[in-house]
């Protein structure tokens, strides 16, 4: 039997966030990782001189923790602003952020394309532009965002048919929540207009570390490393008497005076039996996509000049197209380019199940099909490496209320089980931000927790 302080179960961010925070005020914190490496899913690795993100790709405007942590830690910031290309009944068109009068002159095709400027196109489109502007406080993802308030029982899918938003703006509004999340329709309302509103508001700016999310996540595991036992899966959060006790880990009992639980949401309950029924309803409320990403270094850029990526909204079966090197030149070795290909919805859990090659493939033919034009695919042989990164629990959407539900359950466990916290991007508002964000706020509450008890 062992004792510590403080023990954070998980090692994604939201745990290296916690583990970070705690570090920071003088608390030696101990950070449980099931698997054999800390980072969960915001790791990266680094193959033939390429900088690869195994999951996590992109900061938008507002992740203020985020950034904040960045700057502490040394790592330069890459800004972009993203231009796509979409096909749209055939054809290809292409949107860029720039709000100048130019460039609305330019777009008026992929205007007309992607369904904004028919009559209830423009009617409906123009009503939820409207709302979002005027909720622009509540459209954050940065750690103090009071989405949570806006945020109640209608799904998307009501909330743009309230509208009468037409079905092919519907596919424009939805088309890369579905790349990327799956169905959006279930989702609430409030999460995916945040999304949306997110790249609107902010023009389409986006941020990364120079050399990708996970130089972000390494740079916080090398911070904490004397304090992280990877390897080390932990089976339950020992509650007695209304207090978190500790933890079991590999038949070890690991005592503490404080707990923080940093894993997906949809396995807290597991660990916990002993959670009052309000967090365990409120818990029920959240879900994760699936997701499917394949990497591939190739010689030159991939896609058109200029594009960041290509989307293919109308066909289930085709993947996000990216130009990783288009956001972070430093991440591939000159002359050459990361290729990002990265699909939702059920046909990721199709993919899932198959070989690395034959995901390859699939994802490859499907781009291929309707190419976009002046790209350089490579070929099914073709790339100095590829690798494939299946992710059974992608990112957190939920279901109408989940923000607002969560909301209280810092004050539901405080009434009941003091010494136990919850972190993660379930936790916040979903996003690395976000659980980033909780991470800290955790372990702030954890060393005030600490510093009100004698040794």
């Amino acid at each position: 039997m062992s004792a510590h302080r403080a023990v954070i179960v998980g090692g994604g961010f939201a745990g290296l966030s916690a583990a970070y925070t705690l570090m920071k005020r003088g608390i030696t914190p101990l950070l449980l990782e099931s698997s054999d490496r800390a980072g969960g899913r915001g790791k990266g690795e680094q193959i033939d001189g390429f900088s690869v993100d195994m999951g996590a790709f992109v900061f938008t405007a507002t992740y203020d923790t985020a950034f904040r942590i960045c700057e502490e830690l040394g790592l330069p910031l890459v800004s972009s602003q993203m231009k796509f290309g979409h096909l749209r009944g055939g054809r290809w068109v292409t949107t860029s952020p720039e709000g100048s009068l130019g460039s609305f002159v330019r777009q008026l095709p992929a205007a007309v394309a992607l369904g904004f400027l028919s009559p209830s196109g423009f009617r409906s489109g123009t009503k939820v532009m409207r709302q979002i502007r005027r909720q622009a406080e509540y459209m954050s993802f940065a750690g103090d965002s009071p989405l949570a308030e806006i945020d109640d029982d209608e799904s998307f899918g009501d909330y743009l048919r309230r509208l009468g938003v037409p079905r092919k703006l519907q596919v424009t509004l939805t088309g890369p929540l579905k790349m990327i999340l799956g169905d959006p329709m279930p989702a609430g309302q409030a999460l995916m207009r945040a999304y949306i509103g997110e790249t609107m508001l902010s023009g389409g700016a986006v941020s990364m570390p120079e050399r990708g999310i996970g130089s972000l996540s390494a740079a916080l595991a090398a911070e904490c490393a004397d304090v992280i036992r990877v390897s080390t899966p932990v089976s339950r959060i020992v509650v007695d008497g209304g207090k978190a006790t500790g933890v079991i880990a590999g038949g070890e009992t690991i005592d503490a005076d404080a707990v923080i639980c940093a894993v997906p949401g949809t396995k807290v309950a597991d660990l916990v039996p002993e959670l009052p029924a309000p967090v365990r309803r409120a818990l029920g409320t959240v879900s994760y996509s699936t997701g499917c990403r394949v990497v591939i270094g190739v010689e030159g850029s991939p896609l058109p000049e200029g594009w960041h990526g290509a989307l293919y909204p109308e066909d289930d079966d085709a993947p996000l197209l990216m130009d990783r090197s288009k956001f972070l030149p430093a991440c591939a070795p000159p002359g050459k380019s990361i290729l990002d290909l990265l699909i939702g919805r059920d046909r990721a859990k199709e993919l899932i199940p198959l070989d690395d090659e034959s995901i390859k493939r699939e994802l490859l033919a499907a781009a291929r099909r309707n190419a976009p034009p002046g790209s350089k695919l490579p070929g099914d042989d073709e790339g100095h490496f590829f690798g494939v990164h299946r992710w059974e629990e992608a990112l957190c959407m939920g279901q109408p209320g989940m923000l607002a539900a969560l909301a209280e359950v810092p004050g539901q466990l405080a009434g009941s089980i003091d010494n136990l916290f919850l972190a993660g991007d379930y936790m916040g508002i979903p996003s690395v931000n976000g659980a980033l964000s909780t991470g800290e706020s955790a372990a702030v509450r954890v060393a005030e927790l600490l510093a009100a008890r004698p040794r």
